[in-house]
């Protein structure tokens, strides 16, 4: 509860808020993009990993069998099923920190406003100038410096995680075994045709 004072005092009600929000939905990105990736290992990928995929892998199975044309569509399907559960989330993540170090320099702005209205208007008024500029770090100063500093590290993270060799390894094998899944099906079908 105090870090949640800390944080409403020192960054404004409302940027408190917003960096709340953005932490909440980056790490709810987060483990959607984990729970996809988690069963992709650094030597290979789990039938689990694949399994939000098996419907349009059977149907993929059921076209080539029936010899129809539908072989493309179906191939763009499981691509685009891919591209929604994986590159989104990825998407989506780069979003939040983009807006955020929006909201960072928003932050910036709206607080040295603050604080440097408070600074004048206590100088005007014939404060000390040490009462002033703590009047101003109070109403303003603090939040300037805390959301730019909380949005780059924020950022920062978020970009790291992305960016992780962990990850990309992983999306990038989940990625291949689509593209060999595909492959295999195709390819196991046409030796089942030309052997009966």
């Amino acid at each position: 509860m105090e870090t949640l004072s800390w944080l409403f005092k020192n960054f404004g009600f409302f940027f408190a808020a917003v960096f709340l929000l953005y932490i909440f939905l980056a790490i709810r990105s987060l483990v959607q993009l984990y729970d996809n990736l988690r069963h992709v290992t650094a030597t290979a990928v789990g039938d689990q990993a694949l399994g939000f995929l098996n419907p349009l892998f059977q149907r993929l199975r059921q076209a080539h069998q029936r010899s129809t044309l539908s072989l493309d569509p179906v191939i763009d399907a499981i691509w685009a099923d891919f591209d929604s559960r994986i590159s989104s989330c990825q998407t989506t993540l780069n979003g939040y920190v983009s807006s955020l170090v929006l909201v960072g320099f928003a932050g910036t702005i709206v607080g040295s406003i603050g604080a440097f209205r408070e600074m004048f208007k206590g100088l005007a008024d014939g404060r000390a100038a040490t009462e002033a500029f703590l009047a101003s770090w109070n109403n303003g100063l603090s939040t300037a410096l805390y959301t730019s500093l909380g949005s780059a590290s924020i950022g920062a993270v978020i970009i790291t995680l992305i960016c992780s060799r962990w990850m990309q390894q992983r999306i990038k094998r989940l990625e291949s075994q689509v593209a060999l899944t595909i492959a295999d099906i195709l390819e196991e079908e046409s030796h089942e045709s030309q052997a009966a």
